[in-house]
């Protein structure tokens, strides 16, 4: 369908803003930036961080007037009774028809894979809402005057997927004939990225990388680089691995709430808030670094563990090398990772013990001055000081972090006589946000006497107005 809106020929197509070539469609689609702004309005802030300014200011300035629309309250209601939000939010966009209006292909079914929090009456509730608010607030002609952002946004994306051997999903899952890959660039996510799939009536599939942005260039511009294909590769082998940890979640379930039980400060921090989410997500992790194996060498797969250990996913090393070994070294067996589930419960149950005993072997910060949350520190405060439940190795220590919101260190720190009280001078100012973390991925040097490496701590403080 076309129209002439203010000028602008714009194509309302189901999917497609604008449509680029190559072997993955690279588009930024009208579905997933209009919810994606809506959420935004409604206060949602994994749909806030966007980090391109001349888009955010466009976005708010066309609409300010509508902060109030039924929709957006609606958003707020579902998002606090229902837990309507990040990835339930994308899952909803790429179920649409498309914006005029929005709506369901078929009004009379709940879509197959819609995520589990949207039920049909509340789902059929929010599109009418939406497409009174699509109309009302002339949400075309907006992402029409953006057309050329969304354009320069496509083109630079376009040349990293490019680079993306998609045959490896195929010979590493098991093909999927009637699957389409699909790239999303949501720019309003800044670092928020998602990996739903949806099943068309045809029995076709498409299975999206959602991706925001977080990087722009010199004009302001978005920014893309190779440094995002481990991403790309992750949002799309969540379209494999969900179902195989749902399949198999009898098995697995009491091993993904320990592990879960165990990191869980780690996990809500990057919004996994279940022992099935951090399943999901360990053996997604895990077959990113088997990618990186396969397309950039054992090197790229060893530093790919080492960041998922990071973000406290420190077995997903550990379970990358199952897959190598007894997965992809036993393909007679197991024709596709779909009938690898038991090996994973047998995975898990071995490896929790192990993991148990680590952390209780590990030194732990027995208390910290100011303490971690404090929202009101006097400002004139001089010292970070941490106290440690046993003697620690002198002279080692990390305390990570950088920005405007890591405190200036003044000196250098120092342990006392019983290398349990470790001192840092800093300088802070009044009515700010801190942030740092002890140890951190590979920065660990915080050790016990014996070498045992302290479990990321991460702490946060604000200091009082003078």
């Amino acid at each position: 369908m076309r129209r002439r809106l203010a000028g602008i020929l714009f194509l309302l197509a189901p999917t497609v803003l604008a449509q680029a070539t190559g072997a993955i469609p690279v588009r930024v689609d009208p579905r997933v930036e209009l919810l994606s702004i809506v959420f935004r309005l409604a206060g949602a802030p994994e749909y806030s961080q966007g980090r391109l300014p001349v888009y955010n200011d466009a976005v708010d300035t066309w609409f300010a007037s509508f902060q109030d629309h039924a929709v957006i309250q609606r958003a707020k209601l579902l998002r606090t009774t229902r837990g309507i939000s990040y990835d339930a939010v994308a899952s909803l966009a790429i179920h649409l028809d498309g914006i005029d209006p929005p709506r369901f292909a078929n009004a009379d079914t709940r879509p197959e894979r819609l995520e589990s929090r949207w039920t049909k009456n509340d789902a059929l509730l929010f599109l009418t809402d939406l497409a009174a608010f699509t109309s009302d607030a002339k949400v075309a002609e907006f992402f029409g005057s953006q057309k050329g952002l969304y354009a320069h946004a496509e083109a630079q994306m376009q040349k990293v997927a490019e680079k993306v051997d998609m045959a490896w999903f195929g010979n590493f899952f098991g093909e999927r004939p009637k699957a389409r890959f699909q790239v999303v660039l949501g720019l309003l996510n800044g670092g928020g990225n998602y990996g739903p799939s949806a099943l068309l009536g045809d029995g076709s599939e498409d299975l999206y990388a959602i991706l925001g942005c977080w990087e722009k260039d010199d004009q302001g511009l978005p920014h893309y680089d190779e440094k995002i294909v481990p991403t790309l590769v992750h949002e799309y082998c969540h379209s494999y691995c969900n179902a195989l940890v749902d399949a198999h979640y009898q098995l697995l379930a009491a091993s993904g709430n320990t592990l879960f039980s165990m990191t869980e400060a780690s996990m809500r921090r990057q919004a996994y808030g279940n022992g099935r989410t951090l399943l999901c997500e360990s053996l997604v992790r895990a077959c990113v670094i088997r990618y990186r194996a396969k397309a950039e060498g054992a090197q790229a797969a060893a530093d790919e563990a080492k960041e998922q250990a990071r973000c406290s996913f420190y077995w997903a090393g550990e379970l990358a090398d199952l897959l190598a070994k007894d997965y992809e070294g036993n393909r007679k067996t197991h024709a596709t990772l779909q009938t690898f589930g038991p090996q994973f419960a047998k995975f898990y149950a071995e490896y929790v013990p192990r993991f148990t005993a680590s952390l209780q072997k590990a030194p732990k910060v027995r208390e910290m001055t100011p303490a971690i949350g404090t929202k009101d520190v006097n400002p004139a405060t001089t010292t970070l000081v941490i106290t440690f439940d046993r003697p620690m190795q002198d002279r080692m220590w990390s305390v990570v972090g950088g920005g405007e919101h890591f405190p200036e260190i003044k000196g250098q720190p120092s342990y006392d006589k019983e290398r349990k009280v470790l001192t840092i001078p800093v300088s802070l100012k009044p009515a700010w946000n801190y942030e740092l973390w002890l140890n951190r991925g590979r920065f660990d040097s915080f050790r016990a006497e014996d070498g045992t490496a302290l479990e990321s701590v991460h702490v946060t403080f604000e200091t009082r107005a003078q």
